[in-house]
């Protein structure tokens, strides 16, 4: 576990994410896991399997006794009856193989349905820097086929191995009573097996372990082509990204062809070596029958015995395909689980003040998003007084969204100190921090859902009245009111039925409708247009009543109201004065308001 409070790199991260070195044994321990909350379904299984090996024992029975006594002495009862022996035992088989596979089925998907809920809540409590340095589609490749591999170790082929260890024990044994020398013989392409499955495993599960990889790129190329179809329209370039994914496609294409190379080889040596075991049954079973010291109904029941002992063999050669694929998506899905976040919670948090009575101050705070970049704040001191509208300004890179990040702790500073009322930022529950600060931002995000969705996304036990007033709040309301489902009306994917200002407007309602006592603007008004910034700015002063406010604006002229107005340069706090006073001193703030109204 990584305890240390030191961010881990970008590069750190990837490699993290890339290694590889579990072990088959650990694997099993870590999916049976989840398969073990059940054990009275495990146990009843095992039972029934245990039952199948035996019914399985007796059938070639039935032809032996046919074959010796029943065609020899013409007695018809004893053909009868074995015949309807057999018929029953089959019968009873097949009833016990489906209540087993039927049972298997439900511990499978339970267990990964588990596994999938317990790895997408593991992913989502990450630190922030883990998804900006992550693929997107790469994560989702992890939740979905990597863990769709592992449910097929839970298969009722799977299982069925341990069917066929009592099976095999059990026939060998027999066979050794029955007759040692053709035991013996048979027994020599056993290690045969054995070798050629350990060559072809670490091939096999190194190509598989490429086509992940390569699946991984796909997606990655997907999600990053159907987010961006506007600027691929805009630019036509279709042609290019068609030629990148051709690319990686036919390199997905060379990786799955030298895995299936590789068990295209190994089928059928496996196949060849089950059937010269057969074959040496057949060739000596027959000189024993000429000599009288085997009948030709041992032979029978003895070929088909050995092809029981080639069942277990064949199943786990045919399993091991499974095993290696399972085994490369295990590795991805453990590389997830064994990332441990460097924002960590103390044990006994403190509750936050609410109201804010005094505010937040930063004292000599220095950050760097990587350890081998320059800071992005360097000993930066500012105190942001509480029921009072603060501004940053500066030039893009001065560090300005670096301070709202480091305030909602989606990072932690690297030194100095950073307080609310006093209390460090390291005192409070994540939670409950971040339930006292709202943030609307220049990119807003807009949840796939309705109208009301969006609006109350992160505030639960919400009334109608409650959205309603929002929304006014919001300058909304009447846009609403015209829609054909009003609140109910779907807005689409990443909200592409809405305009930007609508977008912005559906922001605005959230956070007034969360009503923290901390709002942040992170440039809320920098992507519209100066007609939809007038409209949307009274909608802002609604949000910012009565609240610690901290706005973030390029444009000037939006802020002149603002108690406090903190001019950010190079990562350092460079001015701090009102609109007036900043002007007045002719510093970098005049500067910036001289270039935007010349």
């Amino acid at each position: 576990m990584n305890n240390s409070n030191r961010r881990m790199s970008p590069s750190e991260i990837k490699e993290q994410l890339s290694k590889s070195n579990s072990t088959i044994g650990e694997m099993i321990r870590f999916v049976f896991g989840s398969v073990l909350k059940r054990r009275g379904l495990v146990l009843l299984n095992v039972f029934l399997l245990t039952i199948m090996a035996g019914l399985n024992f007796m059938v070639p029975q039935f032809t032996k006794n046919i074959i010796d006594h029943a065609l020899p002495q013409n007695n018809q009862y004893a053909l009868y009856s074995n015949i309807v022996w057999l018929l029953i035992t089959t019968l009873i088989l097949g009833t016990i193989t489906f209540f087993s596979t039927y049972m298997m089925q439900i511990l499978s998907q339970r267990a990964i349905t588990d596994l999938r809920i317990e790895t997408y809540n593991y992913i989502l409590k990450q630190d922030y820097a883990f998804f900006q340095d992550t693929k997107t589609g790469d994560l989702m490749v992890r939740l979905t086929s990597d863990i769709s591999n592992l449910q097929m170790l839970i298969s009722s082929n799977t299982f069925s191995i341990i069917g066929n260890i009592f099976t095999f024990i059990g026939v060998l044994t027999f066979l050794f009573f029955q007759n040692w020398h053709l035991a013996l013989l048979v027994s020599i392409t056993f290690p045969i097996l054995f070798v050629t499955i350990r060559f072809f495993r670490s091939r096999i599960r190194e190509s598989y372990s490429n086509v992940r990889y390569a699946q991984s790129k796909i997606n990655n190329q997907l999600q990053s082509t159907l987010t961006e179809i506007e600027l691929i329209k805009s630019y036509t370039s279709e042609n290019s990204e068609t030629d990148k994914f051709k690319a990686i496609a036919n390199e997905s294409n060379n990786y799955s062809l030298t895995a299936t190379k590789w068990q295209a080889i190994f089928q059928p040596l496996i196949t060849l070596i089950n059937t010269a075991g057969t074959a040496i049954v057949l060739l000596f079973g027959s000189l024993f029958v000429m000599r009288g010291t085997m009948t030709i109904g041992d032979l029978v029941a003895y070929t088909a015995y050995v092809a029981m002992l080639q069942d277990p063999i064949r199943s786990f050669s045919m399993l091991m395909n499974v095993f290696q694929t399972a085994q490369v998506s295990y590795d991805r899905i453990k590389n997830i689980l064994s990332y441990y976040p460097s924002i960590l919670e103390i044990q006994d948090p403190v509750i936050f003040p609410n109201p804010l009575k005094t505010g937040i101050s930063l004292q000599q705070v220095t950050f760097e998003y990587d350890v081998e970049t320059k800071p992005a704040l360097n000993h930066v001191s500012l105190t942001i007084p509480s029921g009072k509208t603060t501004a940053l300004v500066g030039r893009s890179g001065s560090g300005k969204s670096t301070i709202t990040k480091l305030l909602t702790r989606m990072y932690d500073r690297s030194a100095g100190n950073i307080t609310f009322d006093g209390i460090d930022i390291k005192d409070f529950n994540l939670s409950n921090l971040r339930q006292n600060i709202a943030v609307v931002s220049q990119d807003v995000t807009i949840v796939d859902g309705t109208i009301a969705d969006n609006i109350t996304y992160g505030t639960e036990n919400v009334t109608q009245n409650h959205i309603w007033q929002a929304a006014q709040q919001a300058d909304i309301a009447d846009f609403i009111r015209q829609l054909p489902h009003q609140l109910n009306t779907e807005v689409g994917e990443r909200g592409v039925k809405l305009s930007g200002g609508q977008k912005q407007r559906l922001s605005i309602a959230r956070a007034l409708l969360k009503n923290a006592p901390i709002v942040i603007l992170d440039e809320a008004t920098a992507a519209l247009d100066n007609e939809s910034e007038k409209a949307i700015q009274h909608a802002l002063d609604n949000l910012m009543v009565a609240k610690t406010a901290v706005v973030i604006a390029h444009r000037l002229s939006t802020i002149h109201k603002a108690d406090q107005i903190i001019v950010m340069n190079a990562g350092q706090v460079a001015e701090i004065g009102t609109h007036q006073s900043l002007l007045a001193d002719n510093g970098i703030y005049r500067h910036l308001y001289d270039a935007q109204f010349e």
